[in-house]
């Protein structure tokens, strides 16, 4: 388990190197947690963007298409 290896490891380190791994995990703790889902809600602007089509997408695309021929 890696819990345990990294365990294992910090167990060798000296002051020295344990205060870095502390100012590391402290650093950590601090960041908020990013979104991995939807970042900066871009999904909201989409939806907002498409909800005055009158069709669905495809239609809407194949009929400007049209248009243009």
């Amino acid at each position: 388990m890696l819990k345990d290896h990294v365990i294992s490891q910090i167990q060798t380190l000296t002051t020295e190197e344990l205060m870095l791994i502390y100012g590391y995990i402290e650093l950590l703790k601090s960041r908020p947690p990013k979104s991995a889902v939807y970042p900066n809600n871009a999904h909201l602007q989409v939806r907002e963007a498409l909800k005055e089509l009158k069709n669905s997408l495809s239609a809407d695309i194949l009929t400007a298409r049209d248009e243009r021929i």
